[in-house]
């Protein structure tokens, strides 16, 4: 994957499809990003998860279920971070847990996702770690769609950095 972009990879791979979709924003879009399947691939996810690191500040990584899971294992494994998994919904059952991992009060964590829309899944994920007085500095996307997630998250003091607009893949 090295010589290849993470553009063309996408592209190459059938990961950007046409057609009808609702998005998890609830918006409908006429091509859907499908960045998750192409984190299953090993390649794909050792040469993204190398990018991404490089932006890692935090003292921890945090990722939404489920599509930013392996991404989130990846670059916790790059650079050496614990992991948080933010739940999209709490658990209902044993210990009833709103995430997975360690959190300390006062630490500073980056998030990692696979493709932002508007940024609502990450606003909540984020709100979820500021009651416990977790501070998010920034997020690094393979993909934004560039509706709305710089915008709703800067907001928040949150940064933005994608390593692929979509304007690379339309």
């Amino acid at each position: 994957m090295s010589e290849q972009t993470i553009e063309n990879f996408l592209l190459e791979n059938g990961n950007i499809k046409f057609g009808k979709f609702k998005l998890a924003s609830g918006k409908e879009s006429d091509y859907y990003v499908d960045v998750k399947s192409a984190l299953l691939n090993p390649s794909f996810l050792r040469e993204i998860s190398k990018r991404a690191a490089q932006f890692i500040t935090g003292e921890r990584i945090a990722c939404v279920e489920l599509g930013a899971v392996p991404l989130g294992v990846a670059v916790s494994l790059e650079t050496g971070k614990e992991l948080i998994i933010i739940r999209k919904e709490k658990k209902e059952h044993g210990l009833e847990k709103v995430y997975e991992g360690k959190v300390e009060m006062g630490e500073t964590i980056t998030f990692v996702e696979d493709v932002t829309t508007t940024g609502g899944t990450l606003i909540r994920a984020i709100t979820k770690l500021n009651e416990m007085h977790v501070r998010t500095d920034r997020v690094v996307v393979v993909v934004d769609r560039k509706e709305g997630a710089r915008e709703a998250l800067e907001y928040e003091g949150v940064e933005l950095i994608s390593l692929v607009d979509i304007d690379k893949l339309r």
